[in-house]
């Protein structure tokens, strides 16, 4: 193995490099901007004014007017979670937000009415969200077995400056993989979720979505030790179904997990595991003008640079893997990936979407 020490100026690198050597494989976790599956213009979604009926039944069911609060404030802070929409401008009513506020309130005449301009001020152009919830909510207590380690660690005599005591034995440690029944709840939801585009005064739209989604309870929320709070229980059911009308109508962010290569320079696997991705830049450049890097560190390089979010070079380096290794998949993988991100990035900066300060589009 390489001697780290010669990094030079990333020798700070090697105790981070030291430690990972005996954690395994790190995971990257890499965030992509994905555009909306369905609708392509969401600049004329009004997120100011989604409108929720719900039906809820069951021992969880809850009161109907709360459950449609708590759906429609799911979705719509999920919708600027994503940070491409400016709350505050839709409910003005203006894309130039507060600056423009005194010229809108004198038009509208309406003295204080800041509740009105949110539902009224929008225009024939906007188009609300009509989301209808229809579902079955039950928890009921059933025997589980529940699975858990069980470690004993037994003491050992000792005697200390004459005194009798006890020390504990760590080689003679038992570890037993236990199984005990337990009662505990199981939580039941069973329905749909629709979602509509409608115009504003509750005709038709000037755009056009419709879609319906099973609910099913996700399988890490579906038993609890007690018997969960009908609010719990409702978001746990939901949140699925919601994340997939933002995914079809709102661009929306997508991770995934990547791994170092191995098979190239190992300081590079050191310091992109240390998740020091602009040290992996360095240091693969230098290997690229000695003409040391190979395919695996050109791999290595894309996946640092992706981690960092320059999906054009990351796109380069692959490219440069696949020359060196036309029969590599993980380059061929990874010039997919940035190729549909950078694409991704275009849909999105094109559909009307708004950027703020924490969304930003690539040039």
């Amino acid at each position: 193995m390489k001697n780290i020490s010669k990094l030079g100026l990333y020798s700070v690198a090697a105790g981070l490099a030291a430690f990972i050597v005996g954690c395994g494989t790190e995971k990257i976790t890499v965030d992509y901007v994905m555009p909306a599956k369905a609708v392509t213009d969401v600049s004329k979604v009004n997120v100011a004014a989604i409108r929720v009926k719900a039906n809820v039944s069951g021992n969880l069911a809850g009161d109907n007017k709360q459950n449609a609060g708590l759906v429609k404030q799911l979705l719509a802070m999920r919708l600027y979670k994503e940070g491409y929409y400016q709350v505050t401008d839709d409910i003005w009513a203006n894309p130039k937000s507060a600056s423009e506020l005194e010229k809108v309130l004198k038009a509208k005449d309406s003295g204080h009415g800041y509740a009105s301009l949110g539902a009224m001020g929008q225009g024939t152009e906007k188009v609300v969200i009509d989301v209808t919830l229809d579902l079955a909510l039950d928890a009921k207590p059933v025997k589980k077995e529940i699975p858990f380690t069980l470690t004993t660690v037994p003491y050992k005599p000792k005697t200390v400056d004459g005194v009798p005591t006890s020390e504990p034995d760590a080689k003679a440690t038992v570890v037993e993989n236990v199984k005990k029944e337990a009662t505990v709840y199981e939580v039941v939801a069973k329905g749909t979720l629709k979602a509509r585009f409608a115009g504003v005064n509750g005709g038709d739209s000037p755009q056009k979505y419709e879609n319906t989604f099973q609910i099913s309870m996700p399988e890490a929320d579906r038993f609890d030790s007690a018997q969960p709070s009908q609010l719990k229980a409702l978001a746990a059911a939901v949140t699925p179904a919601v994340n997939g009308i933002v995914a079809d109508i709102s661009p929306y962010k997508e991770s995934r997990e990547l791994v170092a290569i191995e098979g190239g320079d190992e300081r590079v696997v050191y310091l992109l595991n240390a998740k020091a991705f602009l040290e992996v830049v360095t240091v693969v450049e230098k290997l690229d003008v000695t003409g040391k890097a190979n395919f695996a560190d050109f791999e290595n390089l894309g996946i640092a640079q992706e981690a960092m979010g320059d999906f054009f070079s990351a796109r380069d380096s692959y490219a440069k893997a696949g020359k060196l290794n036309p029969e590599s998949q993980t380059a061929k993988d990874g010039l997919k990936r940035v190729q549909d991100a950078l694409a991704g990035k275009k849909a999105v900066k094109s559909s009307g979407a708004k950027e703020n300060k924490d969304t930003k589009f690539s040039k």
